[in-house]
């Protein structure tokens, strides 16, 4: 099969996908599980029966186009503001692991100097524009206010855009006044947050999800909405199936947002992944995960709206030649499909479930493969080197010595960050994770907190001492 036959093939399945997805919406609906969500759809003119609320084809177009779909998010150093588009690609660290993975494989709870440690290394490293997330779960803070802490520290450690992190009704509207004291009194117009939206598959919405959409598209503040369901146990084994349900879960939602605030700021954050059927454990880097997502960014060229994908996934138990493998491949799907939103890029491990230090490093510098490999080469007529080639040729020289090497040294090849390209004695394993540390130990050395003017520290510092933040956890930021 040829590319365009491949791509047109790709097209067919991809409307099949979408037929039935609205055939989903229209027979099947979605579970609100509020009152109030069910009687604002009500009013808004969706047919609601019982917890469940059934979309016409209609309904779900006009809320496509109502929803702002290129928008920009704005940090606080205008250097990482993030374009949102469908074409540009932007890389967000892991999120979500409560545990860390250390190289002998020992995994350990996650704590709040590793989430410290993580926010650092995002704010260091160039290859980022956004920080923040749930980077490591620190078992060591209350986890009734964990998802305040964990946006204060990244709003004080770091002037890159935002990705917030999701909880409850009132951790949201924290979130939201910390949000304002940084940007400004009014962020309607300003979308400077991500916010992760998750469904409760199959095709259900929580009180908690609800209420942060609520929040959050009142607010005018992006929705990542991201559909998590796994084949073969949340969701359809067969991936047409599986990604048609996670589809109607993103459409259906993104109606109610739109009744919220028309407008809002919309990303399709397609997480669907498969579940390993001999275990039943998820399976986020096999590649029916990697196949779904790239189905998952056909559908949102589709919609025309900004997407997540792929990222750097692995279901391995330690920093492994698996791990590297799966990652890599990952990362490949979402600089192919042009994933707008790459979550999940570093530090990933055992399915979510553990974030390694040594594998977000060694990540980070897969990003930078990757971005080289996907970037236009330059072809003008000083790069074509015809006067350089011919220079060598008369002169019977060498490429090592001459001007046109020695001026390009530093603009065309590629550069590891940790990777060895020189033979090494002893375990080449061991003389790799001396790499890694020097690398992390580099970055931690250079970190400097970015400037946050006093008054606003103490306003935020204010909020986290009325919520309950330990003192001596806040004197650690």
């Amino acid at each position: 099969m040829t590319k365009q036959q491949e791509a047109k093939r790709d097209q067919e399945i991809v409307e099949l996908i979408h037929k039935n997805t609205l055939r989903i919406l229209e027979e099947l609906g979605i579970a609100f599980l509020t009152e109030e969500s069910r009687e604002t759809l009500r009013k808004n003119g969706v047919r609601v029966e019982g917890e469940r609320a059934y979309f016409t084809e209609k309904q779900v177009m006009d809320a496509l186009e109502a929803a702002t779909k290129e928008f920009t998010v704005y940090a606080r150093n205008p250097k990482y503001n993030v374009h949102m588009n469908t074409t540009d690609i932007y890389m967000t660290p892991g999120y979500g692991s409560a545990l860390v993975c250390e190289l002998d494989g020992t995994v350990r709870s996650a704590v709040f100097d590793d989430f410290l440690k993580l926010s650092a290394i995002v704010q260091e490293s160039e290859e980022f524009s956004i920080n923040g997330g749930i980077l490591a779960q620190p078992s060591d803070i209350d986890a009734e206010i964990a998802a305040e802490v964990m946006v204060y520290t990244t709003l004080c450690r770091s002037d890159k855009a935002l990705f917030s992190v999701c909880a409850d009704k009132q951790a949201a509207e924290n979130i939201m006044k910390m949000i304002k004291i940084v940007f400004g009194g009014n962020i309607t117009d300003i979308p400077c947050t991500f916010n992760l939206i998750s469904p409760l598959s199959p095709l259900g919405v929580t009180q908690n999800t609800l209420e942060t959409i609520e929040v959050c598209a009142a607010n005018g503040q992006p929705l990542v909405i991201a559909p998590g369901n796994m084949a073969g146990a949340t969701g359809p084994i067969s991936i047409a199936g599986n990604v048609s349900l996670a589809n109607a879960e993103f459409l259906g939602i993104n109606v109610y947002a739109q009744m919220i605030r028309p407008g809002t700021p919309l990303i399709y954050g397609f997480a669907s992944t498969v579940a390993d059927m001999r275990n039943m454990q998820a399976s986020n880097a096999s590649p029916g995960f990697v196949k779904e997502a790239k189905y998952g960014a056909l559908l949102a060229k589709k919609y025309q709206v900004p997407c997540r994908s792929g990222g750097g996934m692995s279901d391995a138990s330690g920093l492994t030649a698996q791990a590297g493998v799966e990652s890599a491949m990952s990362m490949f799907e979402s600089f192919t499909e042009r994933a707008n939103l790459m979550m999940h890029a570093t530090g990933s491990l055992h399915s979510f479930n553990t974030v390694s230090i040594e594998k977000f490093v060694l990540d980070i510098e897969t990003f930078t493969r990757m971005k080289y490999y996907f970037s236009e080469i330059p072809a003008d007529e000083e790069a074509l080197a015809f006067d350089a080639i011919k220079e060598v040729v008369e002169e019977e020289g060498t490429f090592v010595t001459i001007d046109h090497t020695f001026e390009r040294c530093h603009l065309d090849p590629w550069y590891s960050q940790v990777s060895l390209h020189t033979n090494t004695k002893g375990d080449p394993n061991q003389a790799l994770y001396d790499s890694i540390h020097k690398r992390i130990d580099k970055l931690m050395e250079n970190y400097q907190c970015p400037a946050l003017p006093g008054d606003k520290r103490a306003a935020l510092d204010e909020i986290m001492c009325s919520i309950g933040m330990n003192e001596a956890d806040m004197n650690k930021v």
